[in-house]
């Protein structure tokens, strides 16, 4: 399986124009550049990417969390920096039933004020998808991750060893005097704070508390997430009762968060065109999945990671109307393993 997900990714990071979605053949045909994307889930020597600072990913208080929007919502108006159709309205078939919302991070008094917009849109039986692969929780009320280069410092763990290792990190700063930051834009600290921790919670039991589902996926930031981390959601999709309601959430809620919806959308409305469905999770106020840039042309270390997601997302819709009908009994990982693309 690993040798046929490798050479997805490889294929995956061509120099694709994505005015609007190109066929699958079409992109499989496209020239396999040599300036391709690191395979994070097996480096090797992860040192380089050592957490080394708590940052603070939102300081508490009464607001909504950042980037908080339902498939309920009106579209929004959005630039053409992604390069689309900007006048493109796309089709609202079952998205006023998705039943889903996303955002970013919240802290523990943001998470009430979540929970209460969700209610009044709805909700009923709520499921938290925590994204993060990266350890987080909550320091006196405010959102705190443990932050290393690019977000990755938990490349190459289980989801196992992360939520072991998560419960440490934070527990060993309860009582203690804790140095904790915001990052900049060139994710440099800004703003630091060295205060007393006198209250540590994770995500998990904030959840329960509340009486809410709480389930974690540990994908990766800033890439398509790996085979395994769709499983889970797969055999999560398949186990949810009928008035499920998910809310989705990863640091910022634009990548991850966006990857996650748009992949729900797909499996629940299989009949809609990929096209709408990536241009809907966008004027909702997520990002647009399909981004693609020129690496030969770009300075940007996340032009690869772009490619990579625009071609996975069309491939994992084409696994959607391959596998809808009988309720996904082939997991995604076997479909890759065994299915000729």
């Amino acid at each position: 399986m690993k040798l046929k997900y490798l050479s997805l990714l490889l294929s995956s990071i061509c120099i694709m124009q994505f005015m609007t979605v190109p066929s699958l053949a079409n992109a499989q045909a496209m020239e396999i550049k040599s300036n391709l994307a690191i395979d994070v889930e097996n480096i090797k020597d992860t040192a380089e990417y050592k957490g080394y600072l708590w940052r603070i990913d939102a300081k508490d208080d009464d607001n909504l969390p950042r980037n908080f929007r339902t498939s309920k919502d009106k579209f929004k108006k959005v630039s053409d920096k992604y390069g689309i159709d900007v006048n493109y309205v796309p089709t609202r078939e079952g998205l006023d039933e998705l039943q889903a919302s996303g955002s970013a991070q919240f802290s523990l008094n943001q998470f009430s004020a979540l929970t209460k917009a969700l209610q009044e849109n709805g909700a009923k039986d709520i499921y938290i998808v925590d994204l993060r692969q990266e350890n987080h929780g909550f320091f006196n009320n405010d959102a705190v991750s443990w932050y290393g280069k690019r977000d990755w410092a938990n490349i190459g763990k289980s989801r196992k060893e992360i939520i072991r290792q998560e419960m440490n990190l934070l527990k060993a700063n309860l009582n203690k005097n804790t140095k904790r930051a915001t990052l900049d834009d060139d994710k440099n600290a800004d703003e630091v704070d060295t205060s007393l921790i006198k209250i540590v919670t994770t995500e998990k039991n904030l959840v329960k508390k509340n009486n809410l589902h709480y389930v974690r996926i540990t994908a990766t930031d800033h890439v398509w997430p790996s085979p395994e981390n769709i499983d889970e959601f797969i055999k999560l999709y398949k186990s949810l009762p009928k008035e499920a309601w998910l809310h989705f959430h990863c640091e910022a809620g634009k990548g991850r968060t966006t990857t996650f919806l748009a992949m729900y959308d797909m499996m629940k409305n299989p009949q809609v065109p990929l096209k709408d469905i990536l241009y809907r999770q966008l004027l909702l106020g997520g990002n647009y999945v399909a981004y693609t840039e020129d690496i030969s042309a770009s300075s940007n270390w996340k032009a690869p990671y772009y490619n990579q997601k625009a071609k996975m997302i069309e491939v994992f819709y084409q696994y959607v109307q391959e596998n809808h009908q009988n309720n996904f009994q082939v997991l995604w990982s076997d479909w890759l393993e065994n299915h000729s693309l």
